[in-house]
């Protein structure tokens, strides 16, 4: 089943969702190999790309144009 909630994300947030946040914080942030950690060196290349492009969304052919030697190979290891 299909749920679509329109947010506003302007408004403030209501006692039921701070509590909510307030959950979690205590709950450990949880890393596997389809979501690993972000590293420093990573951060950096989005803050980059980020402030050269001047958006907030980094599209895969953003990341290709930038740095093409990174899917060359991976292109040359998925057919080799």
């Amino acid at each position: 089943m299909l749920v679509r909630k329109i947010i506003n994300v302007a408004a403030p947030l209501t006692e039921e969702e701070k509590a909510e946040i307030a959950a979690l914080k205590d709950r450990p942030i949880v890393y596997d190999e389809d979501c690993p950690p972000t590293t420093d060196e990573e951060l950096d290349e989005l803050d980059y790309l980020m402030r050269k492009y001047k958006t907030r969304r980094i599209t895969k052919e953003i990341k290709m144009a930038e740095f093409p030697e990174r899917f060359q190979k991976r292109k040359a290891e998925a057919a080799g």
